[in-house]
């Protein structure tokens, strides 16, 4: 069966999302970073292989990166989100692969070398989750996979993950969450809705980026969320490696809508709540409720964003104490664990799979359900993941001004909601 033909066939609401009726060709394009803008990358010396989706009435195309040995005992998949592409894994690629291990990575429609889609209102959440299942589970037909899910490769991962639960033998849940728009259940955190408005007002348009923190999204937020005991200090031209898939303004469309994706509630502060895939995110809880496979809890502790998430898992998914596994915190890192804690997640994850051989994980069975308790350990959490970032010199966007409350701005004259 060719490509073109494929179709995602779960029965869970998370492919019948990707088989909705879209939008005609004509009423989208892409755009395609040009490939020399990725020449000459320090620490990055690989080539992509493609694939092409035809979801949604387009072709786009998908840059993965296929390493190690095929037939290895252990598939690693690796995921990134906003602000990053596979190129926030090149600290971690080759120890893993020279343990033995068979490692996947790919670009999500928007970042990396994966095609961009020129309009804002052309990137929502169901898509992004039908992209991954037609890659992940349509093309490569993975399978034992431990799974590395962070930011936006989490929200769209473990949507996958609860559509296709057989195909994943651990996962690792990394400064990521699965949002319900139920504050009783998780609350966003001020740092986030922090981050939401800041990427409204500038658009994250190099002008403003320039003139306000004195350097291009993304490489400039980078260097701030991504230092720590591996990278200490961001080579320039590390950051301008994260640069790389943006050319001008005009690529930046996908990462313009990624924070207005996550599902917020009705009490947004900044009055753009996104209810869309809430209901589907509830579903899917309902898997993880009864995932007994090994789940690894890897937060770091400086991450104003996404602190105290762990509390959740922890509660809600009876995997977090799959004998074996022991949760770590990745110490002295922001938000992009993977680069300045390499070193701390890479021991985190040949831990878990020494403690956890396939031969020992169990079929899913029902689990138990969660609390007021996760609440309050995600809120003391928060705090404390701020006061340290702020004490490490981590100033703006995603961290709450001062008295520890989120500073939202108004929309900015001239500034059209997103559709």
């Amino acid at each position: 069966m060719s490509d073109s033909d494929k179709n995602i066939d779960c029965d869970s609401s998370s492919s019948r999302a990707a088989q909705q009726t879209q939008p005609s060709p004509s009423t989208m394009s892409v755009l395609r970073t040009p490939d020399a803008r990725f020449d000459n990358l320090p620490l990055w010396d690989y080539e992509p292989q493609y694939f092409t989706s035809t979801l949604y009435g387009l072709e786009v195309r998908i840059a993965y990166y296929d390493l190690g040995e095929e037939g290895a005992e252990e598939t690693i998949l690796l995921t990134h989100g906003m602000s990053a592409w596979s190129y926030l894994y090149r600290r971690m690629i080759p120890p893993l692969v020279r343990a033995g291990h068979h490692v996947i990575l790919f670009d999500q429609v928007g970042c990396g070398r994966s095609d961009k889609l020129s309009r804002e209102e052309d990137y929502t959440y169901e898509r992004h989750i039908g992209w991954n299942i037609d890659l992940l589970i349509n093309h490569l037909h993975l399978k034992g996979v431990t799974v590395v899910l962070q930011d936006w490769g989490g929200l769209i991962g473990t949507r996958v993950v609860a559509a296709y639960p057989s195909a994943f033998r651990r996962l690792v849940i990394a400064n990521t969450m699965l949002p319900t728009c139920d504050d009783s259940f998780f609350k966003v955190s001020p740092g986030f809705y922090s981050w939401k408005t800041f990427a409204f007002r500038t658009g994250l348009k190099d002008d403003i980026w320039m003139e306000e923190r004195g350097g291009r999204w993304p490489g400039q937020i980078m260097a701030q969320k991504a230092v720590g005991p591996s990278n200490p200090k961001m080579d320039p031209a590390e950051r301008a490696a994260y640069d790389a898939p943006y050319p001008d303004d005009t690529y930046k469309a996908g990462a313009r809508m990624f924070p207005e994706l996550v599902p917020t509630p009705s009490t947004d502060p900044t009055n753009r709540p996104m209810m869309a895939e809430a209901e589907n995110n509830a579903a899917a809880w309902g898997v993880f409720q009864k995932f007994t496979k090994p789940v690894l809890l890897a937060f770091s502790d400086e991450d104003t964003v996404m602190a105290g998430g762990d509390a959740i898992w922890l509660e809600h998914c009876p995997g977090t104490k799959h004998p074996g596994v022991e949760h770590v915190t990745i110490n002295g890192v922001g938000h992009f664990l993977q680069d300045g804690g390499a070193e701390q997640l890479l021991g985190a994850i040949a831990a878990l799979i020494d403690a956890t051989p396939s031969a020992s994980i169990e079929p899913l069975c029902a689990g138990p359900l969660g609390g007021e308790a996760a609440i309050a350990a995600k809120a003391a959490a928060e705090a404390a993941a701020t006061e340290r970032a702020v004490a490490h010199g981590d100033v703006g966007i995603s961290t709450p001004s001062d008295g520890g409350v989120s500073f939202i701005a108004p929309t900015p004259e001239g500034r059209t909601a997103y559709q």
